[in-house]
């Protein structure tokens, strides 16, 4: 089944519209603007609102990667308030949901460099998985404070 029968294309853009987002139908690369991201939290609500806008707008672009970098794991056809609804759905799951899907995504990342003899790129993801994890590490420190 075509992914444009059960979520339109023009409802993509009539939604955009009715949000004054730019028009996700033609987004070529997984990016969200931090005012888009703050709309779609807001519209959303319940446990996005409980991350920064910042968490939740990067969390918007790995989901949006299954329809613009993944078209056969296109499951919203980039619409806007479905992808902020499985966003949250991830986020019920775990506020730090996000945080650990990208240290899981490095340590992925490193196994394959490593495996491929690309020492430059194992050296450069295992800086990034230093610093992924020490803000991982920095958020459950707050939870734990506002517990």
């Amino acid at each position: 089944m075509n992914i444009n029968d059960i979520i339109p294309v023009e409802e993509v853009r009539s939604t955009c519209e009715t949000l004054g987002l730019r028009d996700w139908t033609k987004l070529e690369e997984p990016l969200v603007l931090p005012e888009e991201a703050a709309i779609i939290r807001n519209e959303v609500g319940a446990e996005a609102l409980m991350v920064s806008e910042d968490s939740f707008r990067r969390g918007l672009e790995i989901e949006l990667e299954h329809g613009v970098q993944f078209s056969d794991t296109n499951v919203t056809n980039n619409h806007p308030i479905l992808t902020g609804m499985i966003v949250t759905a991830h986020l019920k799951e775990s506020l730090d949901y996000y945080q650990r899907l990208e240290i899981a995504e490095l340590e992925g990342d490193i196994f394959n460099a490593v495996r491929k003899n690309d020492g430059k790129k194992a050296s450069s993801k295992y800086k990034q998985l230093v610093q992924a994890r020490l803000d991982l590490a920095q958020e459950e420190s707050r939870n734990i404070e506002l517990a």
